[in-house]
């Protein structure tokens, strides 16, 4: 670990900073991102829980042995400040290969960003590529965003915004997923 490490809200570098964490304090791992990028922990003992990125820690075992917590069993802090975002649309381009999702703006007070460089939408997506399904959080301050959604997973793809603001997340609003 670094000297401070980040510790996160959501399993993702986008999502709000919750606190940080000393090298060398001993933490339990308690879950981990699909794709195990992410893992949850909390001090031994303890009941407060965050983020980290499981490259900034040193575990004993394999952390792909752990549960997946994200996101039924770590759901992001909620927000009663704003209401959820509203999706306009969820297209495809002609390739079928690109989906572009567009939504109404939630426009945020004076004063409630985390920092300057908080963006205030986080857009979860479990999308196709190379055949798999992959858990990606995206990030903007705009009210649109593009990314791969390949064919052929086995599986549906789909995902859901959330509009983020110092204090929490408001949402989700899922994504009505374009046709291939």
């Amino acid at each position: 670990m670094l000297e401070l490490s980040n510790c996160r809200y959501g399993p993702g570098e986008p999502y709000l900073y919750k606190y940080g964490l000393r090298k060398g304090t001993p933490m339990e791992v308690i879950g981990r991102r699909q794709d195990s990028k992410w893992v949850y922990v909390q001090a031994i003992g303890g009941r407060n829980p965050c983020w980290i990125n499981a490259r900034l820690i040193q575990t004993d075992g394999d952390v792909s042995s752990l549960p997946i917590y994200y996101p039924e069993k770590a759901p992001l802090s909620p927000s009663s400040y704003y209401p959820p975002t509203t999706v306009l649309n969820a297209t495809r381009n002609s390739a079928n290969i690109e989906v572009t999702v567009e939504w109404n703006d939630v426009p945020l007070r004076a004063g409630d960003e985390e920092d300057e460089f908080m963006q205030h939408y986080i857009i979860e997506v479990w999308r196709c590529e190379g055949g798999g399904i992959i858990f990606e959080p995206l990030a903007t301050n705009d009210l649109s965003i593009s990314f791969v959604d390949e064919a052929d997973c086995g599986e549906a793809s789909h995902g859901r915004i959330f509009v983020q603001e110092k204090h929490g997340f408001a949402g989700p609003t899922e994504i009505p997923w374009p046709a291939y």
